[in-house]
C-alpha cells in the first residue's frame, strides 16, 4: 500500500492508498518520459521480473530433465562445462545463489577498496577454477542477478528473490512440469488477494 499526507486546514493526515500491480513496475520518472519510452521501461521490467524469477529454475530444468530442448552444440558445451564437477545441479545453483545475495547483502557494508575484488564475478572465476561450478552457471547468476537490479520496488524484488528458490526448487523435482504448476498457484494467489478493497492484479483482473 501507499501513504498520502494530506493537509486540510493546516493538520496533516495520512491517507493509505491501494497498491496494484502496475504500481510496483512503475517507476517516479516514468511520469517524465513520453508514452512511448515509459512503456519500454515497463515492458524491460516485466521481462527482468521473468528472469529474475524463473531462469535459474528453468536451467535446472533444462539440465535435469529436457536436455533435447537445447541445440545440439549448446548442449555438448554444457556437458563439457560440467564435466569436472562433481556436484549436483541443485548444490551449484543453490551455493552460487546464495553466495550472490550474501555479496548483495554485504556489499553496503563492505570497505569499498575490498568490494570488487569479492564480486560475483571474481568469486564465479574462483569456483570455476576450483571446478565447483560451471561456467555457464554463472552466467544463468549473473544475467539473474543484473535483472532483479532493473526492478524500481525494493520489496518487491525481495518478494521475487525469495520466490526464486522455490522455483529453482520445483524446477529439480519436476522440471518445466513443476515450474507450470508453481507459477499456476502464483497466478492464482496474485490474481484472489486484494489490497484495501482492490484486486491486486487490477486492471487485468478479474
Amino acid at each position: 500500500s501507499g501513504k498520502v499526507v494530506v493537509i486540510v486546514n493546516g493538520n496533516p493526515y495520512v491517507l493509505i492508498m491501494p497498491a496494484t500491480f502496475t504500481d510496483f513496475i512503475a517507476s517516479p520518472e516514468d511520469s517524465n518520459l513520453k508514452f512511448q519510452f515509459a512503456n519500454f521501461s515497463k515492458i524491460l521490467r516485466l521481462i527482468s521480473i521473468f528472469i529474475t524469477l524463473l531462469l535459474p529454475g528453468l536451467y535446472v530444468a533444462i539440465s535435469d530433465f529436457h536436455q533435447e530442448l537445447l541445440p545440439t552444440e549448446l548442449l555438448f558445451s554444457v556437458i563439457a562445462s560440467r564435466e569436472n564437477v562433481p556436484f549436483p545441479i541443485i548444490f551449484e545453483i543453490l551455493l552460487m545463489e546464495i553466495s550472490f545475495e550474501l555479496i548483495r547483502e554485504a556489499g553496503l557494508r563492505v570497505p569499498s577498496p575490498i568490494g570488487p575484488t569479492i564480486g560475483i564475478v571474481g568469486l564465479g572465476q574462483a569456483a570455476v577454477s576450483a571446478d565447483i561450478v560451471s561456467p555457464i552457471l554463472i552466467i544463468v547468476v549473473a544475467i539473474t542477478g543484473i535483472a532483479s537490479f532493473a526492478i524500481p520496488d525494493f520489496y518487491f524484488g525481495y518478494h521475487l528473490r525469495i520466490l526464486r528458490f522455490g522455483f529453482i526448487l520445483l524446477g529439480y523435482i519436476a522440471g518445466f512440469f513443476g515450474i507450470a504448476v508453481g507459477l499456476c498457484v502464483y497466478a492464482t494467489i496474485l490474481c484472489s488477494i486484494k489490497s484495501f478493497g482492490v484486486p491486486f492484479m487490477a486492471p487485468y483482473s478479474p
